[in-house]
């Protein structure tokens, strides 16, 4: 049987969600991403910051060496108002707990 693509996904989503604590998902994280999808992960999540610092696009991409187009692609994230990324982030940036 082949498993569709949204199963997998969804399997490993219940996985992280009973992980009990913020170090065991950090720890997962590290043990099945490789050290370039870390890297790539960790960006992608510092372009989302720096936009709703205010930065402008080209400025991050030239800062992180980034093409315009992964800049662009979180901007349209954070301007989707059923995204919820931007929907929590924004929430967590308000409350603080974002850097």
């Amino acid at each position: 049987m082949n498993r569709n693509k949204n199963d997998e996904i969804y399997e490993l989503t219940n996985f992280v969600r009973n992980l009990n604590t913020k170090d065991e998902v950090v720890n997962f994280m590290i043990e099945i991403l490789t050290k370039s999808e870390l890297e790539t992960l960790s960006k992608r999540w510092r372009i989302l910051n720096m936009l709703l610092e205010g930065r402008t696009q080209r400025e991050i991409a030239q800062e992180l060496k980034v093409s315009l187009c992964k800049v662009t692609r979180g901007s349209k994230i954070l301007k989707n108002s059923k995204s919820v990324v931007g929907k929590y982030l924004i929430k967590e940036k308000r409350n603080g707990n974002v850097k």
